[in-house]
């Protein structure tokens, strides 16, 4: 008998977290972010997190999964909603913002 795997709603797969590290570094190599990480810390959801700025970094998007909804979000430090769907519009939504942020394009 197989053993029955429960896996938590906001769960990443490996694929989509290798795609995410990439992103993280094109943002990095294009000094739209200064940092990425993974937050999984217990009580809160897995997510990864990308950072702005200097000596006062701040969290520029933190981006999850919802199983069930089988749709990424990448929210601001307030919580705000950025983006909903596709990991790549949560992406091309982030990249965006980070742009706008860096002064690269129009926010």
């Amino acid at each position: 008998m197989a053993d029955i795997i429960d896996l938590p709603d906001d769960f990443i797969g490996k694929d989509d977290q290798r795609r995410l590290e990439s992103f993280g570094g094109h943002l990095v190599s294009h000094g739209r972010s200064s940092r990425w990480r993974w937050n999984r810390e217990r009580g809160v959801d897995v997510a990864f997190e990308i950072f702005q700025g200097g000596p006062h970094e701040e969290l520029l998007a933190s981006i999850t999964r919802h199983r069930e909804e089988d749709v990424f979000y990448a929210t601001d430090a307030a919580g705000r909603v950025l983006a909903r769907g596709s990991l790549e519009h949560v992406m091309a939504v982030v990249d965006q913002a980070a742009a706008a942020r860096h002064g690269g394009l129009p926010a």
